[in-house]
């Protein structure tokens, strides 16, 4: 059984929680994963219970089995979504997202893992009412920038865009850290040398392409339309931080 001090919840949601560390992938996926979300969306737990439940995902964070953690943020994002988030639960997020090495997709034995786009469903919810949003967008660049052991091929790079056009979409998101976000991407790709590319490049590449065609688009968030409001700066901004790789293709507007 759990050592969460969850006092305010019933031995169903503990065992349930308890499940999304299990190795078994349909006991984990269906049989603990998607019934606590549906507890959170169903509106059948109060905001303290809530609370209490986010606490005890956010301490999964720190666990020694990658999917409780994984999965423990892909229900974070729920709670979230549904409004309710403590001071200190970002910071705690962001310090395991950034950092985590275990970044496998989908796996045969294991089934879905799922690290960065799981985490990416997190990030958006969090971006979305950030009242400091660039704090989020610079924990995207990070895992962005981390040197993955491989390329992601299981959409983790269309899930973190997607995470930083809502964050973009912010309101409290300044003109200048909407495109300041993207320096250390710019000097990692100047950076680079001749020769293979490195997984990282690749997938903040590909995350970046998304981005750019997300904000040009009717963004949707929980079913609702978002603007960014910084949109044709942040398009030129993205175009001209891939100008760096792809130097051919376009003319950067910068130059």
């Amino acid at each position: 059984m759990t050592n969460d001090p969850a006092v305010d919840l019933d031995a169903t949601v503990l065992t349930l929680l308890d499940g999304l560390e299990a190795p078994d992938p349909a006991v984990r996926d269906e049989g603990s994963t998607w019934p606590l979300i549906d507890l959170v969306t169903s509106g059948t737990l109060d905001d303290q219970r809530l609370r209490t439940l986010g606490e005890s995902l956010v301490k999964r964070l720190e666990h020694p089995r990658v999917e409780a953690r994984s999965f423990a943020a892909l229900v974070l994002a729920y709670v979230v979504r549904a409004g309710v988030e403590e001071p200190g639960w970002f910071s705690r997020f962001a310090r395991w997202y950034v950092t985590e090495r275990e970044v496998t997709g989908y796996d045969p034995q294991r089934g879905w893992v799922h690290v960065v786009a799981h985490g990416a469903d997190a990030l958006a919810a969090f971006g979305h009412t950030a009242r400091r949003p660039r704090h989020v967008l610079d924990a995207a660049v990070e895992r962005m920038l981390n040197p993955e052991p491989s390329v992601w091929r299981e959409q983790e790079d269309d899930r973190l865009g997607y995470a930083i056009a809502v964050t973009l979409a912010n309101s409290q998101l300044s003109a200048e850290d909407a495109v300041a976000w993207l320096d250390p991407v710019r000097h990692a790709f100047a950076a680079g040398e001749p020769g293979p590319v490195p997984p990282f490049a690749t997938n903040t590449m590909r995350t970046l392409r998304m981005v750019h065609l997300l904000i040009a688009t009717r963004l949707l968030y929980a079913d609702t339309e978002l603007s960014v409001s910084n949109a044709e700066a942040v398009r030129e901004a993205l175009a001209d931080v891939l100008h760096v790789v792809t130097p051919w293709m376009w003319r950067a507007t910068r130059n």
